[in-house]
C-alpha cells in the first residue's frame, strides 16, 4: 500500500481549484468509461456544484499519494428525502495507474465512516459494464445488484419522423379527453401543484430490488430542483397530458446543456396507471421529438435511462430507435455489514486525513 493522504471537503464548499483540479484529474477516468462523449466543461460543473438542490448533500474525499497528486476520490451523498434518506452514495473511482493498491478500499473506508457517523443504513455505488473491476470491486465488500439500468440512446439523424408523426396525430384520435400542454423552463407557479401530482407517478417506476422507497413530490420540491437546474444554465422543456378536468396524468421532460449542443437528456417520462393504454407515452414522446428536431437542430443524441425490467417505456424507447450503448449497475449493502467485511480485511496504517470533515 502506498503512502496516502486523504482530504475531506464538503461538497457545496469545494473551492474552484479543487474542483478544477479533480476535473484534470478524472480525464482519464472518463476517456476509459465514455471516451464517445463530450466532456462537461469545468464552468459547468463548478455551477452544478453551486446551485445544487438543498435536498442534496455531501462530501468529496481526495486520496493523493506522497507528491501530492490526485490518485483516486469518493463522491459520498445523501438526500433529505423521504424514501431515500436512508441510503449514502458512494462514488469511488481510482486512477487507472493506481489501481490494486489498496486505495480503492481506504476510500471505501473512508466512505463507510461517513455513513456510520450520519446514521445512514445503507451504502450503494454505481458501475458500468464496460469497466468491469468496478463490479468486482462492489462484489469483494458484499455489494449486491439492486437495479440494474440501461443508457438508451436516440439518433436523430435517423430517427423515422412519419413515425413521430403519427403517434403525434393518434394521441388525440386514441384519447380524445386530453390534451397536451407544454412547458419551456421552470413550472409556472399556477401548474406546480398539477406537476407535482404527475411526478408522484413516477414512483410507480421499477426500483427493481433497490431498498428505498417512494419520494412525495410536491410543488416545493418541483421549485427547488428546477430553479437549482436553471441557476446551473439547464435549459427544461416538458410536456404534460391534461385531461378534462385539468388534471395532468402523464408527462416528459428532457434536459438541455448549452456547454453539449449536440445532445439533450430525457429525465422522467411517465402515464398514470388509470390512463395508461391509449397511446399517451407515444404522443408523449412523439410530441417532444418532433419539437426537439424542429426547434433544435444541432441535436444529434437523445439520451434516457431506463430499468431493464421497465418494459413499457423501452418497448416504446425501442419502436422510435433509442439503442442501448451502456448498462448501469446500482449495487447496495447494509452499512452495518460493509463496515464488518472491511474490518474483517484489516485497517490501512499509512493513510492519513485532513481538511473539514462534517
Amino acid at each position: 500500500m502506498v503512502a496516502t493522504t486523504i482530504e475531506e471537503w464538503q461538497l457545496r464548499a469545494q473551492p474552484d481549484r479543487l474542483i478544477a483540479e479533480l476535473h484534470d484529474a478524472c480525464a482519464q477516468l472518463h476517456q476509459e468509461a465514455t471516451p464517445q462523449d463530450p466532456r462537461l466543461p469545468l464552468a459547468d460543473e463548478i455551477a452544478e456544484i453551486r446551485h445544487l438542490p438543498a435536498v442534496d448533500d455531501g462530501i468529496v474525499l481526495v486520496a493523493r499519494d506522497s507528491a501530492g497528486a490526485i490518485i483516486g476520490l469518493a463522491t459520498c451523498t445523501w438526500q433529505y428525502l423521504e424514501g431515500w434518506d436512508h441510503l449514502l452514495g458512494a462514488d469511488i473511482a481510482v486512477l487507472p495507474g493506481w489501481r490494486r493498491r489498496g486505495i480503492g478500499t481506504l476510500l471505501l473506508e473512508r466512505s463507510a465512516a461517513v455513513a456510520e457517523r450520519r446514521s445512514l443504513r445503507l451504502v450503494a455505488g454505481w458501475t458500468r459494464d464496460n469497466v468491469p473491476s468496478g463490479a468486482a470491486f462492489c462484489r469483494r465488500f458484499g455489494a449486491e445488484p439492486a437495479l440494474v439500468g440501461q443508457e438508451n440512446r436516440l439518433d436523430l439523424a435517423a430517427v423515422d419522423g412519419g413515425l413521430v408523426d403519427r403517434w403525434i396525430a393518434d394521441g388525440p384520435v386514441r384519447a380524445p379527453h386530453c390534451g397536451l400542454v407544454f412547458v419551456d423552463g421552470c413550472t409556472p407557479p399556477d401548474l406546480a401543484d398539477r406537476v407535482a401530482e404527475v411526478l408522484n407517478v413516477m414512483n410507480t417506476a421499477p426500483r427493481e430490488d433497490l431498498d428505498v422507497g417512494d419520494v412525495p413530490m410536491t410543488a416545493e420540491l418541483v421549485r427547488e430542483f428546477e430553479e437549482a437546474g436553471a441557476a446551473a444554465g439547464k435549459g427544461r422543456w416538458a410536456y404534460y397530458v391534461q385531461d378534462t378536468s385539468g388534471r395532468f396524468v402523464g408527462l416528459t421532460n428532457i434536459f438541455i446543456e448549452p456547454a453539449t449542443p449536440d445532445r439533450v437528456f430525457v429525465g422522467d417520462t411517465a402515464v398514470d396507471p388509470a390512463y395508461r393504454g391509449h397511446g399517451l407515452g407515444k404522443w408523449l414522446k412523439g410530441a417532444m421529438t418532433r419539437r426537439i428536431l424542429d426547434r433544435l437542430p444541432d441535436v444529434r443524441w437523445v439520451i434516457t435511462q431506463n430499468a431493464g425490467s421497465n418494459d413499457a417505456m423501452l418497448a416504446i424507447n425501442k419502436q422510435l430507435g433509442f439503442r442501448t450503448t451502456a448498462v448501469h449497475t446500482t449495487w447496495q449493502v447494509a452499512a452495518s455489514q460493509l463496515r464488518d467485511n472491511l474490518a474483517a480485511r484489516g485497517g490501512d496504517p499509512a493513510a492519513s486525513s485532513t481538511g473539514p470533515a462534517d
